[in-house]
């Protein structure tokens, strides 16, 4: 399938942290790529996603800047977040892979199915957003959670950029 390795892509580069560290970043790491085409085992997959997960907790740290104790309180809830947030992506992915699997023979029905879909997840990240914050508050301060939530969005916005970027769009 043409578009096997791009689903590939999409899902260790826009659930991790890629947008923000860019593609040098990606490219350090050996992230596959359309040309260089060997498809990732399930654990070559894990361990990309792993890398991606500890440069983006690196990163809210930093741009958080909690003295020791509020970052012990909001790690707590940022764990749970982030475990939740990956099985969402995961439930994304397959959004994405059943595209590109069905792009070039794409049905009225099918396409209907995939945007609903697609809907019903962002509703559930925009739940998670919510829950998110509502946690981080509760442990720390509101200003920390609208600071936290802030870098989420800002994180998530980019991924979901750097996805529709990559993505064919639907034919006509």
């Amino acid at each position: 399938m043409k578009y096997k390795n791009l689903a590939i892509i999409l899902a260790v580069s826009s659930f991790g942290f890629s947008a923000m560290n860019g593609v040098a970043h990606a490219e350090k790491i050996a992230a596959p790529t359309v040309e260089n085409a060997a498809t990732p085992n399930g654990n070559e997959l894990e361990m990309f996603r792993f890398a991606l997960e500890m440069d983006k907790e690196d990163f809210v740290k930093k741009s958080l800047a909690l003295d020791a104790a509020q970052e012990k309180k909001f790690l707590n809830v940022y764990y749970v977040f982030n475990a939740k947030l990956k099985a969402l992506n995961d439930k994304r992915l397959a959004i994405i892979t059943d595209y590109l699997n069905n792009v070039d023979k794409l049905t009225d029905a099918k396409a209907g199915e995939l945007a609903k879909r697609t809907i019903e997840f962002r509703k559930k990240r925009i739940a998670l957003d919510g829950d998110y914050y509502a946690a981080v508050a509760k442990a720390t301060t509101k200003t920390i959670a609208a600071r936290a939530l802030q870098i989420e969005n800002f994180l998530q916005g980019a991924g979901d950029v750097a996805i529709g970027s990559k993505l064919p769009l639907i034919p006509k």
